[in-house]
Order: structure tokens, then C-alpha cells, then sequence
């Protein structure tokens, strides 16, 4: 699976991705062309709030988090921020694009990307890569 986060180009993934050693997120199309959307949610002390799997919630408490899913797009929302976590788009049965997100990760730091950029806490930044991941998952540090 192609992915596009941000203005990053991520070739030959197999859509995971994974965080401290864990799959964090897996994305998926089925076969008749939706989105599966699987993620582990943390808040900011990097406790475990909430799971999606394959779009059914295994754990949200509180209902705080919901999922909307409409023709090519798949929305993650926290009801209570009112703000988006993962914005998904089908570009193809092969390809997503990730133009916005906002979720910490399991030691509490904060992932985020616009359409310029992909940042991970305060280390790292990515613009502009274009790289072949030889069907392996992306690994957020």
C-alpha cells in the first residue's frame, strides 16, 4: 500500500504503523473498496484511552471518540476536544493520503501532519520524503 501523510510520499508499505515496538495503527482496504481503520488511542500521559479494530470499537469510554466513515474517506474524531485524530482518503485500491492527523503516541508525545508536514514530537519533521518501505510498516519515533 502506498501512503501519503503530509507532503510524504510512503511506497510498498503493508500499512502499519507501529510505535515503542507495537502496531499503533493499521490501515486497510476491502476487497469491496472500503476503508479499515484499526488504532490504539493514548492520551497525553500515554495511557491507553480507547481501540478501534477494523472499524467496531473494542474500548472507547465515555463514547468519546467516533468514526466516520463516507464514500472514499474515513474520519477519526474526539467528541470531546472536537478535534480530528486521522483523516483517511481511498486514493485507489492500492494508495491512501493522510492530508491531517493529531494523536499522541504511547509515551505521550504528540503526532501530527498537515498537508506540509509530518511531525513526531519535538525530534522529528518530515517534508517532501519519498521513500520505499519494501512492504514493511512505518516505524513513528
Amino acid at each position: 500500500m502506498d501512503i501519503s501523510i503530509g507532503s510524504n510520499q510512503l511506497r510498498n508499505t503493508n500499512g502499519i504503523f507501529q510505535a515503542e515496538g507495537q502496531d499503533l495503527i493499521q490501515v486497510a482496504i476491502s476487497d469491496d473498496g472500503a476503508i479499515l481503520l484499526s488504532m490504539d488511542l493514548f492520551n497525553p500521559a500515554g495511557t491507553q484511552v480507547a481501540q478501534l479494530k477494523h472499524n467496531a470499537w473494542e474500548s472507547n469510554e465515555q463514547d468519546r471518540f467516533e468514526l466516520r466513515t463516507e464514500g472514499e474517506t474515513a474520519l477519526l474524531v474526539d467528541k470531546t476536544l472536537k478535534g480530528v485524530i486521522l483523516a483517511i482518503k481511498k486514493e485507489s485500491q492500492t494508495a491512501i493520503s493522510v492530508p491531517q492527523a493529531k494523536f499522541y503516541l504511547p509515551g505521550g508525545m504528540v503526532s501530527e501532519v498537515t498537508p506540509e508536514s509530518w511531525q513526531v514530537g519535538k525530534k522529528l519533521e518530515l517534508k517532501d520524503v519519498d521513500v520505499d518501505l519494501n512492504g514493511g510498516a512505518i516505524e513513528i519515533q
